[in-house]
């Protein structure tokens, strides 16, 4: 099966009896990650077995009761709050209500390539959050939630980028630990700089990835994010995102190709997109732009 299909498939088996109340990432190719929102309907969940990482959202209150030594006790779930299950045995559960959750199951390989990049590896195993208020686990789950609800409309360098650092923060919030502070981060050399930018100059048309860009610099994702930003002042997403703006203004002013084929040429998902984004950027819609150059 497809890695990213099977991604979708243990999410079905985790959950349960549930229904997507959206679109899922599935559809969009992530790399190492799949997000999807389920309604968890009322039902008996037998004792699972599971390779893979997952963390929920909560959407709403959860309760129902789940398997401990043999007996059934209840559980409770807040609003807002996190539970994770690493690879392992998940018990058997059963629920009266229907639960609404953002559902992400993280591919081991993605996890241990995200550790690898750390400057400080945690030690330890990562133990389970159950019920676990963490601000930044929770907006960066909603960040993924909202950008496969768009049809990942920012591309691929924004969703690698916003994985990793959920990837990240799990690694050492599941091991109880205090992430580092990326204070003082070096620039990224000027050489280095310029073939990154050259690169994106090149493929302002396709769907770069953050992977991509971090090849030409020499250095591993998070720290190329780390030192591009230090360098421009801007992560790879927003500078990326300027120049396909810029270009956009460029096609605008100096060609009649319609709104559409300009869109696509500067590699954005949808003339919509390319709407919205420049009306924030300039102020004003693409067509207004062009009837007043």
């Amino acid at each position: 099966m497809d890695p990213v299909n099977r991604r979708s498939t243990e999410i079905d088996a985790l959950l349960g009896q549930s229904t997507l109340t959206g679109p899922s990432s599935a559809s969009l190719g992530w790399h190492g990650v799949a997000v999807e929102r389920r309604a968890i309907q009322p039902a008996e969940k037998p004792e699972l077995s599971t390779d893979f990482h997952f963390l929920l959202l909560w959407m709403s209150q959860a309760e129902g009761e789940t398997s401990r030594a043999g007996a059934f006790v209840p559980y409770r779930k807040a609003r807002n709050t996190i539970t994770t299950l690493p690879p392992g045995i998940r018990p058997a559960a059963r629920s009266a209500m229907v639960q609404d959750v953002v559902a992400c199951v993280i591919a081991p390989g993605f996890l241990h390539e995200v550790e690898a990049e750390q400057d400080r590896r945690p030690a330890g195993s990562i133990h389970e959050l159950y019920g676990t208020e963490d601000a930044a686990l929770r907006e960066l789950t909603l960040l993924l939630a909202r950008e496969v609800r768009a049809g990942g409309a920012n591309g691929r360098v924004y969703a690698e980028s916003l994985s990793i650092a959920l990837a990240s923060r799990l690694l050492f919030v599941g091991r109880s630990l205090q992430q580092p502070r990326r204070d003082g981060c070096s620039a990224l050399p000027f050489r280095a700089l310029r073939r990154v930018i050259d690169c994106m100059e090149a493929g302002l048309d396709s769907d770069l990835t953050l992977a991509a860009l971090a090849s030409e610099s020499g250095y591993s994702r998070a720290h190329f994010a780390r030192m591009f930003k230090a360098a421009t002042g801007q992560t790879p997403h927003r500078y990326l995102l300027e120049l396909r703006l810029r270009k956009a203004r460029s096609m605008l002013k100096d060609s009649v190709a319609p709104l559409v084929d300009i869109a696509l040429a500067c590699g954005f998902s949808s003339h919509a997109h390319l709407s919205t984004a420049f009306r924030s950027h300039f102020g004003m819609a693409p067509s207004a732009y062009r009837r007043h150059r």
